[in-house]
């Protein structure tokens, strides 16, 4: 149940482009490769290193390891990240010639 290299590859170079874009290749990846993906009658199956956010509706799953916890940054660490691009800087895979 994985993708290959270059079907990841894919994926990465399409978030550049935005979530209407990673629709489309996951679309066209799934019908290539449809045991990479999950079924609606396994999400409940899924284990996950970090607890899974929720926005509104549970995220079906069975476990996960570690609960994720929102970090808080103070201004002092917020301005070292802004300097060193941290919160300013998105960087973009596998796009351009």
């Amino acid at each position: 149940m994985k993708l290959t290299n270059y079907q990841r590859s894919q994926l990465k170079a399409a978030a550049c482009f935005g979530g209407a874009q990673i629709d489309k290749v996951a679309a066209s990846l799934q019908r290539e490769n449809p045991d990479a993906f999950w079924r609606e009658s396994e999400l409940h199956q899924r284990n996950f290193y970090h607890e899974p956010l929720s926005y509104g509706s549970p995220v079906p799953h069975r476990s996960y390891v570690k609960r994720f916890v929102l970090r808080q940054y103070s201004a002092e660490q917020r301005q070292v990240m802004e300097q060193n691009h941290y919160l300013t800087t998105t960087f973009q895979i596998g796009v351009g010639a």
